[in-house]
């Protein structure tokens, strides 16, 4: 077969890879605003579970959709986090700027603190993006992913940082991060907590359609 025939695994890799490219830019320009960042990252989310699960149509046209749909709860819950960031950022300066005065143990776990919020924030605009629910039952929902499906949860937070990371040893590497810097580990996040998303999905539909006993009399 033709590596640049239509429907070989090459072509469907560039395909996909060209689809990922494209949402990274759109995801990147409008995280640029700052506060419009968590609808850009919880539009991106709906588009990569969807790619995930082979129902992509319209990259484009679906990512602004969810970006409007979800604009405000995302928007209330990205300044819940970012304040939390804050907050953990200062003290963390606060402390390596004592001289000596905190417990060691202190800017370990601020930095371990951070991770957790990441792993939060992955769930949550994930969540978002995929079930009807308050800002702060998303907000529960999510930590409760983030321990109960702990190892899950790690690699999603690998995943995203290895490549920020390795710019700041490798900046040759910078470009990619701009190109494929959210997308691609965005997908790879999709692709953990697809089968987790499915239970939930499953649980759901199971309670929606259980019917009460009490009903038949």
């Amino acid at each position: 077969m033709n590596i640049f025939e239509e429907g070989s695994p090459f072509q469907v890799f560039l395909n996909k890879m060209t689809d990922l490219l494209i949402l990274n830019l759109i995801t990147l320009l409008l995280c640029l605003p700052v506060i419009t960042a968590g609808a850009s990252l919880t539009a991106m989310h709906y588009v990569l579970l969807k790619m995930v699960r082979g129902e992509e149509g319209y990259i484009v046209k679906s990512y602004f959709r969810a970006f409007k749909r979800e604009f405000v709860q995302a928007t209330v819950m990205w300044i819940v986090f970012m304040a939390l960031a804050a907050f953990m950022f200062s003290t963390l300066v606060m402390v390596l700027q004592g001289g000596g005065r905190y417990p060691l143990w202190l800017p370990s776990s601020i930095l371990v603190g951070a991770v957790i919020e990441l792993m939060c924030m992955i769930y949550a605009f994930a969540m978002q993006s995929r079930f009807d629910n308050s800002v702060y039952h998303t907000i529960i929902n999510a930590v409760t992913l983030t321990f109960g499906e702990l190892l899950s949860s790690l690699k999603m937070a690998v995943i995203t940082l290895i490549l920020p990371i390795a710019v700041m040893f490798a900046g040759v590497l910078l470009p990619l991060l701009i190109l494929f810097g959210l997308s691609v580990p965005g997908y790879a996040c999709a692709m953990i907590y697809d089968p987790i998303f499915r239970k939930l999905e499953k649980q759901i539909w199971e309670q929606e359609n259980t019917e009460d006993p009490e009903e038949e009399y």
